[in-house]
């Protein structure tokens, strides 16, 4: 089944109404998140995020651009992982990628499979009052909310591909005892090749057929950004 969200109206108290709609609905599976650079993309992750908390849904987000890199080599430092910190040192820009997917995809694999999201040892259930209470809850719910914010920031094209073929189909393929939502911000158009996305800027679910379509969405998206932002300073 599909979840519908309330969306925050002025996020950042600056009188700007980011979405058109006020409520969304958000489909089983992957989902990939398309709009211009300030459409409210990363946005939109940290509302659903929020939301589901509130509700005491597992849900796990990743920020690339802040989990990823230096930050996932200090996360190793504080766990001790000096393999994977002597790794990444002697490994290039591209290289480093594919070793920070791999640390996400075996956090996402425990997390599937338990609802916890390990972070610096400060888990999901953390939510929850007590262990016992923890375990009761996540054993009854089978539901599990995947953010991924700009994950294919510096990947190649062949990267992108193999991280949906997998990593994102494989969860979906292999854990059909489970609702799962893997919701993805995208950049580039071969994250959103063939997969359902969601049109941030209209609201609604779409799919491109080829490359010219998802530029004119593209395109588009940045003037109604655009007219927003220039409505706001009127």
């Amino acid at each position: 089944m599909s979840r519908k969200f309330k969306l925050w109206k002025d996020p950042y108290d600056c009188g700007l109404n980011l979405y058109k709609k006020r409520i969304i609905e958000i489909r089983p599976g992957v989902t990939v998140l398309v709009g211009c650079n300030g459409i409210g993309k990363s946005t939109l992750l940290k509302n659903i995020k929020e939301s589901l908390k509130k509700e005491n849904i597992p849900v796990l987000y990743f920020d690339n651009l802040y989990e990823g890199g230096s930050q996932a080599r200090s996360e190793k430092v504080f766990s001790g992982d000096f393999s994977f910190i002597a790794q990444s040192m002697n490994s290039s820009e591209g290289e480093n990628i594919i070793l920070n997917i791999c640390n996400l995809a075996e956090k996402i694999g425990i997390f599937v499979k338990t609802g916890i999201y390990n972070k610096r040892n400060n888990v999901f259930a953390e939510i929850f009052k007590d262990q016992d209470r923890e375990k009761q809850t996540i054993e009854l719910l089978e539901e599990r909310w995947i953010l991924l914010d700009a994950v294919d920031s510096g990947m190649s094209v062949d990267n992108i591909v193999d991280l949906k073929e997998e990593l994102f189909h494989t969860i979906i393929q292999y854990n059909n005892d489970k609702e799962i939502y893997i919701l993805i911000s995208a950049n580039e158009y071969e994250l959103a090749n063939g997969e359902q996305c969601f049109d941030v800027y209209n609201g609604r679910y779409t799919r491109f057929k080829d490359y010219e379509e998802y530029r004119n969405m593209i395109l588009n998206s940045r003037k109604w950004k655009d007219k927003r932002n220039l409505e706001r300073t009127e």
